[in-house]
């Protein structure tokens, strides 16, 4: 199988971007020595959906180099840096299949295609894999797989696929929750914002739609910039403690019409929809940091629209009779799609949850349960000790 991405004379810039990435993420560049030494992937096949951007493409080598016999790399939609992809494409035994402007179409095509072939290991990010796989019924089932993120653990939930296979979800982990989520993807989707926009924060009414660790994080670094921060939850507990947190709470349809601002962080589908027009201020912004861009109803915000227009790289002005809204790389990420996503630092720590989780998979996987569980205790404990002393 051939890779498909943008731009295969882009792999030696992408090569030259990696070194500044290595040099920063200690944590992965040891469990890749580990790997490389004890070959741990060795005749292994290894299926990953993630983001592809330099920080996972160093941890990608590591798979490599610990004797996988192939690694498919499909991408997530909207945050494909096209210099990396085609500087992982140009390596030894990986098919990269991802394009900057995937549709969700792509997306599901490329992943029939990984489907094709038994893969004994699944890496996975939004449940893309482990949906494949469970609609597909390819007749094989891998020995394990991990699971990233928060709306990938609620749409295998939604889907009722209980995969027969143990599924470490790396979300559950409480280094992932109060680290990476709280801490930095709030940093990273402000930073998302800051350079698609070029807007000051301050000043800003800020409505955050989605009240978890990501939310959390989120509103946190929005109002530390000078933003009123307003939270809407489904969930009263939620609710309290954004209140508690010093955030502006209430019900969706009254918050909406004061935001200069709205980002969504559910990890569901469909928050903001076509039905939220009449609400929205003239010359809002609409933006997401989900998973999936799904978050806003995108299409059908359009459809009902007058007319589309791109006024900048990343921004749309989509305009109705009586006013005009503007929506950030049409949903995509914001972390990602407008910037180089969380911080190398956290992304250290995340990505050896993912490594040394794969580990347990591969060496022991007899002493997991099938179907979803959360991060074995030993590595969590093994992860803080490494990033505290990477800190030090």
């Amino acid at each position: 199988m051939n890779s498909i991405i943008d731009d295969c004379s882009l792999a030696s810039a992408g090569a030259a971007r990696m070194h500044w990435f290595r040099e920063r993420m200690p944590i992965v560049a040891g469990v890749n020595r580990m790997f490389n030494e004890q070959q741990t992937f060795k005749g292994k096949t290894v299926a990953v959906c993630m983001h592809i951007e330099p920080k996972t493409g160093y941890w990608i080598e590591g798979l490599l180099a610990g004797g996988a016999a192939h690694v498919y790399l499909v991408g997530c939609l909207g945050t494909t840096k096209k210099d990396t992809a085609a500087y992982l494409a140009s390596l030894d035994n990986i098919t990269v299949l991802g394009k900057e402007g995937d549709s969700y179409d792509d997306h599901k095509r490329y992943l029939r295609l990984v489907m094709a072939q038994p893969v004994d290991l699944f890496l996975d990010n939004g449940a893309s894999l482990i949906l494949a796989h469970h609609e597909l019924n390819p007749g094989w089932s891998p020995i394990g797989a991990n699971e990233e993120t928060r709306s990938g653990k609620l749409l295998i939930e939604k889907n009722q696929a209980e995969p027969a296979y143990p599924v470490i979800v790396i979300d559950d982990s409480p280094l992932k929750q109060i680290l990476e989520n709280a801490v930095g993807v709030g940093q990273s989707v402000v930073d998302g914002f800051m350079r698609t926009t070029s807007l000051l924060v301050g000043g800003k009414k800020v409505l955050v739609v989605g009240y978890g660790y990501c939310g959390s994080g989120v509103a946190k670094k929005f109002r530390g910039l000078g933003a009123t921060t307003m939270v809407y939850d489904i969930n009263p507990v939620h609710q309290l403690k954004a209140k508690s947190d010093g955030h502006l709470v209430g019900e969706l349809h009254e918050l909406i019409p004061d935001a200069d601002v709205i980002i969504t962080v559910t990890g569901t589908f469909n928050v903001i929809t076509e039905a939220h027009i009449p609400l929205f201020k003239d010359k809002v912004i609409l933006c997401n940091s989900g998973h999936y861009g799904f978050e806003i109803s995108v299409e059908e915000i359009k459809k009902a629209s007058r007319s589309i227009e791109q006024v900048k790289e990343g921004i749309e002005r989509i305009a109705f009779d009586a006013k005009s809204i503007y929506l950030l790389h049409n949903a995509s990420p914001l972390n990602l799609a407008g910037a180089d996503g969380n911080p190398i630092e956290i992304m250290d720590l995340g990505l050896g949850l993912q490594s040394y989780s794969a580990y347990r998979i591969v060496t022991g996987a007899e002493t997991l349960q099938p179907g979803m569980q959360p991060v074995p205790q030993d590595i969590d404990s093994r992860i803080s000790g490494l990033f505290l002393a990477s800190l030090n």
